[in-house]
């Protein structure tokens, strides 16, 4: 803890946990609202399950935060002199908080994983990945509107987004969808069709491939179906690139559900290349 951060201490009034895209369960600190460094405080991340037992962080404690990198909120430690002796040890669920699946852990790992690829958690997850400015950048449709379209059942996969302007006095139906920002949602799916190779293949969500990873890819693959017969042994000469990552790699390519996603969207029109 950096000497000038500004520590308050607040009530941890529940711990929820969320899902994301590549199924890591993630804790997070509901928090009685405090200013903390000029804004107001009401969730913190807790990473996962080391990090809140070797706090010994429990519901009801009162807890210090702060924000780290003057950013993102952080439990730092409990007050224990507040404690009431009464409130239950910290215990990690065994089951997935979206779709009830057993969650699992590698020995080697701190994180706990859903492994449900039908979750709905990890699809929506999947989702607003895909469309995200660091990925697709897909303008206005963000993470409240697609979990809107999401819970319609307007979007079920990465590839509907493409659909969407099938569905365009569906959209218009829907609060704050007027025709001016229906018709800029179609034009910037529209548009995303163009990308550069390494945005889509970093909004495709693989796992532990990065944006930086992505594009070191397209230096030697120039279109997913080159990357799809990538070889383990080829993938690992590349800068970046370890065997985790190359394993990775190879397994997203020979689940079957992937090469038909890609195909699906491959007949939609999102099919980028790399200029040779």
């Amino acid at each position: 803890v950096l000497e000038n951060d500004e520590i308050v201490t607040t009530k941890l009034k529940d711990i929820i946990f969320t899902v994301g895209r590549t199924g890591i369960i993630t804790p997070n600190a509901i928090l009685d609202p405090v200013y903390v460094g000029g804004t107001m405080v009401s969730r913190a991340t807790l990473n996962n399950e080391d990090f809140i037992l070797s706090r010994d962080l429990r519901i009801g404690d009162y807890v210090k935060v702060r924000k780290a990198g003057e950013i993102i909120p952080e439990v730092v430690e409990v007050d224990l002199s507040r404690r009431d002796e009464n409130l239950p040890k910290f215990v990690m669920p065994e089951v997935c908080p979206v779709c009830g699946s057993r969650l699992l852990k590698a020995e080697n790992e701190a994180e706990h994983y859903c492994k449900n690829e039908n979750c709905g958690g990890r699809r929506l997850e999947a989702i607003i990945h895909f469309a995200s400015r660091v990925a697709m950048d897909i303008e206005g449709l963000g993470e409240k509107q697609i979990e809107q379209l999401y819970s319609l059942g307007l979007i079920k996969d990465i590839a509907d987004i493409y659909l969407l302007e099938n569905y365009e006095q569906e959209l218009l139906q829907l609060d704050r969808f007027g025709k001016q920002k229906v018709k800029n949602i179609i034009d910037a799916i529209n548009k995303s069709k163009e990308n550069s190779l390494d945005k889509f293949i970093f909004g495709l969500g693989i796992r532990h491939v990065g944006a930086k990873a992505s594009k070191n890819l397209t230096n030697y693959y120039h279109s997913i179906d080159e990357l799809r017969l990538a070889k383990q042994e080829d993938l690992v000469l590349i800068d970046d690139i370890g065997s985790i990552m190359a394993d990775s790699i190879v397994s997203y390519f020979n689940d079957l559900k992937n090469i038909e996603l890609i195909e699906k969207l491959k007949s939609l029109g999102v099919n980028p290349k790399m200029n040779n």
